[in-house]
């Protein structure tokens, strides 16, 4: 008997940490779900706790910045900067520093993916948009992500409420409605490395 095959999805959260970090930790401790968190070095060095509490829970951490700028404004030896002071605060709480990075705003050139890979860092971008950074109500953010779900899907949400995200609360709204929609759809809940080992890197495609 033919089974159809496997479904992967790898929900991400971006500019973290902050006290809305905790709720969605609670959210997925809940429901069981493995989850990326793409951090921002200054906002780790304000909540060690919930730092520790990611690695306590197994989640993957990845860098996303000390201060969140656009790095296809920077220099190498900037980027370098913004990367390695992130990766070092990091090593600080758990042990050992991340490989993966995501760069702000999704803004990334040739350049700027060149030098990351040398650093030892895998670039990471997504291929769903919850768009709720921009989004007020929670049902427009749960539309973004099942209207753009595909196969193997890469979702981008955010945790931090710094950069102009503003307040996070529509996520903790949101978020178990679309794990249970995701869930009654048969998809297997998986973090970056595992979705790029199952799955592909969003990267390649373009």
């Amino acid at each position: 008997m033919n089974q159809n095959p496997p479904r992967y999805v790898a929900l991400t959260f971006d500019d973290g940490l902050s006290a809305y970090t905790v709720l969605i930790l609670d959210i997925l401790k809940k429901y069981n779900i493995p989850a990326t968190f793409f951090v921002v070095g200054s906002e780790v060095k304000k909540f060690p706790d919930i730092m520790k509490r990611i690695h306590r829970e197994k989640h993957t951490i990845g860098n996303h910045t000390w201060n969140h700028p656009d790095i296809t404004t920077l220099s190498t030896n900037e980027l370098w900067g913004e990367i390695n002071s992130t990766n070092i605060q990091i090593e600080k709480i758990i042990g050992h520093s991340p490989t993966l990075f995501r760069p702000p705003y999704s803004s990334i050139n040739d350049k700027n993916t060149k030098a990351i890979k040398k650093f030892g860092m895998t670039p990471v971008l997504w291929n769903v948009d919850s768009k709720d950074w921009q989004e007020k109500s929670p049902s427009s953010i749960q539309k973004n992500v099942i209207s753009g779900l595909k196969k193997s899907s890469l979702i981008v949400m955010h945790d931090g409420d710094q950069y102009d995200s503003g307040p996070r609360d529509q996520i903790g709204t949101s978020l178990p409605k679309i794990i249970q929609y995701l869930s009654e759809k048969n998809y297997c809940f998986i973090t970056v490395p595992k979705f790029h080992q199952f799955a592909y890197k969003i990267e390649k495609l373009s």
